[in-house]
């Protein structure tokens, strides 16, 4: 083994601080804790409504936990309810999450809020993973703050009761690190190997956690050098990393090609293209949602104060981070969109780590500058004003993000309007919901089978691409069984709605943007919708 610098080799001041102030610090830890745990539980107990700044995400898993409960229960069987007239099985993620909830439905009845309990459990169990992490890789006071930033994030604290895959990948991700990290201390291969398969657990929950492995192979580069490419043990931590993934992705891929059904999987492309550099506007998104939800605004301060940290508290954070951001702006044609804020939770632990070496880098009595100030009270002072102004920040933006989360009008207005339809609309018929457009703004394929209103009506059905919407379209799929068909405002414009009114019988209409259709019910000359409009504010 070549001689290096540890990535975690703060412990011995720790050790030699008084035994009252260890007994305090654990108290401060077990109540940030305690207070962040809180704040992950306080709005699990809701039901599916317009809440929701992620809205296609958990309306599919949604759909898919009912569809395990009722359905098929097997595990590799995951089905969405825009199914078409076929089976519902869908490429995605592999399914834990919705599949355990399903089968806690079976014991505990049907509770949407079991879903958001999930995430929430899996959101404390990384804030406790995070806690020690940070314990193993800072000084106490620097890992108290950024335990802290983490507790307080606002992101964190939306994704706690959402019904997605992020809680969970989180989760195996600060496993997976936690686990490399006690490798480089003490090189037992078990270790190594259950961080493997911790990263491929991360793997499987989403794909973007493959971006750990470049936070492995620095690991095991720098303790080993170039001699772990020989090394079995590495090879095989790879190899539990990267097979288990592989087989599912591949099992899954079989559902688009026989259904044609994804969850943004096949039929999206979210890498950054070469005609996107001549747009660099997607570097303002990347930068937005870095500076908005990971970061802060303070924290990019800290992040240069960081530089003056030890090597051992900043060398597996900054590389962390990196990995973080190469994934972030690889998937630019995604991450770069306002719709995939969520994705950039997975930069945040590594920056609330950066964040806390800089506090540390503040606090320290060591003679060189940091952010130009020499050691001292002064700059002590700012290190704490900095810690302390970024928890109120974290707090308030997490007020702005539950209130935007909870101020989605044109879903309010999209369910209310899908509940009243649904009175009209029997168990078993399918309905046609619009989807979205096939390409983004930067050309890319886009996923655009919306799933709401499947989820809210409890109905199985059709979904249509933007640019395929016609008369024929809307035939085809009445002769495949799609009947009821959700039409929005905008598109029954000008002379569309004269034709649409004369080949289809209005069921019903829901101003100011909604009505319902039947498509396979001719219009009858003088006869109105079915019952009186409802105008939903």
């Amino acid at each position: 083994m070549r001689s290096r610098i540890p990535i975690s080799g703060l412990e011995e001041a720790d050790v030699a601080a008084p035994r009252d102030t260890q007994r305090f610090r654990a108290r401060l830890t077990l109540a940030i804790v305690l207070v962040g745990a809180a704040l992950r539980l306080v709005y699990v107990d809701r039901p599916l409504d317009h809440r929701m700044r992620s809205p296609w995400r958990q309306s599919d898993y949604t759909q898919l936990a009912r569809n395990y409960w009722r359905e098929d229960p097997n595990l590799f069987h995951p089905r969405i309810d825009w199914r078409r007239d076929g089976p519902g099985l869908v490429e995605m993620e592999f399914p834990l999450i919705p599949w355990t909830a399903g089968m806690l439905y079976k014991l505990f009845g049907y509770h949407e809020a079991i879903l958001r309990a999930l995430s929430a459990a899996l959101e404390i169990a990384s804030l406790l993973l995070f806690a020690g992490l940070a314990r193993r890789l800072l000084p106490e006071p620097a890992a108290l703050a950024a335990t802290a930033f983490y507790a307080a994030n606002p992101l964190l604290i939306y994704l706690s009761t959402a019904m997605q895959p992020e809680p969970l990948m989180l989760f195996f991700s600060l496993l997976a690190v936690l686990l490399i990290v006690r490798w480089d201390r003490t090189g037992s291969t078990a270790t190594l190997l259950l961080g493997g398969a911790a990263l491929g657990g991360a793997i499987l929950a989403k794909a973007p956690a493959a971006c750990l492995g470049l936070v492995f192979a620095f690991v095991i580069l720098r303790r080993s050098g170039l001699g772990a490419l020989k090394d079995l043990r590495a090879w095989s931590a790879a190899v539990l990393a990267l097979a288990p993934p592989v087989a599912w992705y591949l099992w899954a891929r079989r559902f688009w090609i026989l259904y044609g059904n994804s969850l943004g999987l096949s039929n999206e492309n979210p890498f950054l293209g070469l005609d996107m550099l001549r747009h660099p506007g997607w570097v303002l998104g990347l930068l937005k949602w870095e500076t908005l939800v990971v970061l802060m605004p303070l924290g990019w301060i800290l992040l240069l104060a960081a530089f003056r940290a030890p090597r051992s508290a900043t060398a597996l954070p900054f590389a962390w981070l990196g990995a973080a951001w190469i994934l972030l702006i690889a998937s630019a044609a995604s991450t770069a969109d306002d719709w995939a804020f969520y994705y950039h939770s997975i930069a945040i632990a590594p920056a609330c780590l950066v964040m806390g070496a800089g506090i540390a880098a503040l606090c320290s009595p060591e003679p060189a500058r940091v952010l130009g100030l020499p050691p001292g009270h002064l700059r002590q002072g700012v290190g704490t004003a900095l810690a302390a102004a970024m928890i109120l920040l974290l707090a308030a933006a997490t007020v702005v993000v539950i209130r935007a989360r909870d101020s989605r009008d044109d879903l309010k207005m999209m369910r209310a309007c899908g509940l009243l339809f649904v009175k009209q609309i029997p168990p078993e018929g399918q309905i046609v919901v619009r989807g979205g457009p096939t390409h983004g703004r930067y050309g890319n394929p886009l996923a655009h089978d919306r799933p709401m209103l499947f989820a809210w009506l409890d109905r199985k059905g059709f979904t249509y691409a933007d640019e395929e919407l016609s008369i024929s379209m809307l035939a085809g799929m009445a002769a495949r069984g799609g009947r009821y068909w959700i039409a929005e405002a905008d598109e029954l414009r000008g002379p569309f709605r004269r034709e649409v009114a004369e080949h289809f019988r209005l069921l019903d209409d829901c101003e100011p943007g909604y009505s319902l259709y039947d498509l396979q019910s001719k219009p009858v000359i003088g006869l109105g919708p079915t019952r009186g409009g409802l105008d939903v504010k």
